[in-house]
């Protein structure tokens, strides 16, 4: 048989084992605990950065939108603002083509003027000139005395 004081070295082992597992429960137990409270964390942080992946992705949606709006418009802007330039330039091209015929019209006519009084003044100088070869000096100083 055993002797009564292995028996009780035993049963304080097996005590000190049992205090000792009892302990490495409480620290797997809390270990679990802190485990658990770092994968909510985890989880939590994940959520928060897919949030705001979504909402810099909805923000950068959004600003492409308003930049697209904002070239639409400036384009809109600009191809009226051309057509109305180009609608001055051509009414100033036509004004000034009108400018330019009226002008001719009224040089045309100056010249034909001047061409007209150079025809009546030829025609007067060779009238004269006839008169004078074909009438008497003589006659025409007996008039005028």
């Amino acid at each position: 048989m055993v002797p009564e004081q292995d028996i009780i070295e035993m049963k304080v082992d097996v005590g000190v084992l049992k205090q000792q597992v009892s302990t490495l429960t409480q620290l797997c137990n809390k270990m679990d605990s802190v485990i658990e409270r770092l994968m909510e964390k985890q989880e939590n942080m994940a959520s928060d950065l897919y949030d705001d992946i979504d909402q810099k992705k909805q923000e950068t949606v959004a600003d492409i939108k308003e930049l697209h709006s904002r070239i639409t418009t400036v384009d809109r802007n600009l191809s009226d603002k051309i057509e109305l330039t180009e609608r001055r330039i051509m009414d100033e091209i036509k004004n000034l083509r009108q400018d330019i015929t009226d002008h001719n019209k009224i040089e045309d006519d100056n010249i034909q003027k001047i061409l007209e009084w150079k025809w009546f003044a030829a025609g007067g100088i060779i009238a004269i000139t006839w008169v004078l070869s074909h009438v008497n000096l003589d006659i025409l100083g007996k008039l005028f005395n």
